[in-house]
């Protein structure tokens, strides 16, 4: 009986990581198709007094650098979406994203997102919990609804977890934190109880 189960498992665990790989490569390869579909068009606008020779070697390199730039890019995408389904229960969906920047304890709030400020860092609401990234493949921590607080401080939204404030944020331009806060009283309501994972895991991608 042990036995059938552990065969079963392992099978399981084998499906999913062809799964894996199989999405990573897809990836990989349309990333390659639609850079180079993109830059060749560009490459072949040149010069009409140009010989065509030199356009068509001109187009040949521009596509193959296209392509390994944009497969390098769908790779690197792929392992970031797979790292962060795997951080996932079954059954659980990832529902919005956010990007944030983070506020030091004591720090006076910054300024509302503008539109080209950077952050390396996210918050991920799903069905069952809110998890913060750092470049969307780092997890820094991650909680059930249950165990957490949001309030909005102004423009900053306030995460609080079992053990004290998990976090001040300052949400992209387009998201208010009363948003969030509300979102996640009804997620709350709803989440499973029992302890949740106080991190995601990541897959193996290699």
């Amino acid at each position: 009986m042990d036995e059938t189960v552990e065969g079963a498992a392992e099978g399981r665990a084998d499906a999913a990581d062809v799964a894996r790989r199989r999405r990573v490569r897809r990836a990989t390869v349309w990333g390659g198709i639609a850079t180079a579909a993109t830059a060749v068009p560009l490459a072949v606008e040149r010069p009409e007094h140009n010989p065509w020779w030199l356009n068509a070697t001109f187009s040949v390199v521009v596509g193959l650098m296209g392509a390994i730039v944009g497969a390098v890019g769908g790779r690197r995408e792929a392992i970031k979406t797979e790292v962060r389904r795997d951080a996932l229960d079954e059954g659980e969906r990832e529902l919005s994203r956010y990007r944030v920047k983070l506020v030091p304890e004591g720090a006076p709030a910054p300024p509302p997102f503008k539109e080209k400020d950077y952050t390396s860092y996210s918050l991920t609401a799903t069905t069952r919990r809110l998890q913060l990234w750092e470049f969307d493949y780092l997890p820094q921590w991650s909680h059930s609804w249950r165990e957490l607080s949001l309030t909005a401080e102004g423009h900053v939204l306030v995460v609080t977890g079992p053990q004290g404030v998990l976090g001040r944020f300052v949400l992209e331009r387009m998201f208010v934190p009363e948003e969030l806060v509300l979102a996640s009283r009804r997620l709350r309501a709803r989440a499973p109880r029992g302890p949740a994972p106080s991190s995601p895991t990541a897959p193996r991608t290699d």
